[in-house]
């Protein structure tokens, strides 16, 4: 290995074990009972891409790539067939997946459940409902896919204890809200034809719901809202890397590789720049959550990382997308590119 290949490590007073690290790049990171930690520094071009995917997947931002020698080595784990990817990530899932029962209710505060605290919970425990129509269209549209709808299985079942817990929350403060409510949540918009287009849209849309649930951790003055928010923010943090490990593989599949490069950029340019015409339930909700920022100076500014989002996508797509301002020029290059390409009738 060449002596001058970085080395990563992670900054245990910032991780919080959402193991998106262990998911995207499982030979160079792992989660025990502690913080994540870094095995081994990558050895070939493919393991470093995949660890500084990891450094922008972070949500936390604990994972540091510096110079000079290899973190400690210790056995590889094992590496799923690209094609056989559910095994990795329900293994890295079930070693951070927090339950409803270790959550510290007797933390509630009632006189710190404010009435703006309350209108953000509701927004989100909203939002959280899609998940019920995604999952359906997901069945649906990757049914070719066991090893997709399987961990597709996984996803929903974790994905669901957000609504809940966050409905549990609202009702200690005095908000119960009925079946309706819940019914009209269901909703979701239909997918694009592009697989990996789809599966670009939901690493973004899990980055941008991560980024929101952590800033309302940091931010909530009420310390069971705190204690939530941190965990369904961990979630969301490691599903936005089980999509991106999916997202490579049906690039490494596909037939016309390039064209579902465009798609994805294309997915990419409209959350980033072309926001208002995005009608996914994430992107609808900052929306919502956004509106509500400017009555209470407590609240954080619920925005989306768009720099970390354009370099997510950017090592995925292995393009150099280092800031929102690249994605136009290359988006245009690869249309050109691609066009160039294809075959004249």
């Amino acid at each position: 290995m060449d002596t001058a290949c970085p080395s990563f490590r992670v900054d245990s007073r910032t991780c919080i074990r959402c193991a998106a690290c262990a998911t995207v790049a499982p030979a160079m990171f792992a989660v025990g009972p502690g913080p994540a930690r870094a095995r081994r520094a990558p050895a070939t071009p493919e393991e470093l891409r995949d660890c500084r995917a990891a450094v922008a997947l972070c949500p936390t931002q604990a994972i540091v790539e510096e110079p000079g020698a290899a973190a400690g080595q210790s056995p590889e784990a094992p590496s799923a067939p690209s094609d056989q990817l559910y095994a990795q990530v329900l293994r890295v899932a079930e070693g951070v997946r927090w339950t409803v029962g270790s959550v510290p209710w007797e933390r509630f505060d009632l006189a710190r459940a404010t009435t703006e605290l309350r209108a953000v919970v509701r927004v989100m425990a909203y939002s959280e409902q899609a998940t019920f129509s995604a999952t359906q269209r997901f069945m649906q549209a990757f049914s070719d896919d066991p090893d997709f709808s399987q961990w597709i299985s996984v996803w929903f079942y974790e994905e669901t204890r957000h609504p809940m817990v966050l409905l549990r929350w609202l009702a200690l403060a005095g908000e119960v809200l009925d079946e309706d409510f819940v019914r009209r949540g269901r909703v979701s918009t239909p997918f694009i034809k592009s697989r990996a287009g789809t599966l670009v849209t939901n690493v973004i849309s899990e980055i941008v719901a991560a980024e929101a649930y952590l800033r309302l951790a940091r931010a909530a003055p009420e310390p069971l809202l705190a204690a939530l928010a941190s965990r369904i923010g961990a979630d969301e943090g490691r599903h936005a890397a089980s999509f991106y490990v999916y997202a490579r593989r049906a690039l490494e599949q596909a037939g016309d590789p390039e064209r579902e490069r465009l798609d994805a950029l294309k997915v990419l340019h409209f959350w980033l720049d072309e926001v208002q015409s995005v009608s996914h339930p994430v992107n609808q909700t900052m929306e919502a959550l956004q509106q509500l920022h400017p009555p209470d100076p407590e609240l954080p500014e619920f925005s989306p990382p768009r720099r970390r989002i354009a370099r997510v996508i950017g090592w995925l797509l292995g393009l150099p997308l280092e800031s929102p301002e690249d994605v136009g020029p290359m988006l245009t290059e690869h249309t050109a590119r691609v066009h160039a390409a294809a075959p004249r009738g």
